[in-house]
């Protein structure tokens, strides 16, 4: 088995964190979203997107591609 690691990201205006936390959780329930997967141990990375048919859904990403917008 492997390890993933998933970044969901997305950009919104809200008043607080919190408050910009609450409207993240509610888009993430009702709707269908693109994810970055990265696997931890090959650092492989790929472009999620659970819109798509399961074929055309998983597609490989250079990694020097792919600029997060938090860094560690």
């Amino acid at each position: 088995m492997a390890n993933f690691k998933i970044v969901w990201e997305i950009e919104l205006d809200a008043a607080s964190p919190l408050l910009a936390a609450g409207q993240a959780q509610r888009w993430m329930r009702a709707n269908d979203w693109q994810f970055y997967v990265q696997n931890s141990e090959t650092k492989e990375l790929f472009s999620v997107d659970l819109s798509e048919e399961p074929e055309d859904a998983v597609i490989p990403v250079p990694v020097e591609n792919y600029i997060p917008i938090i860094e560690k």
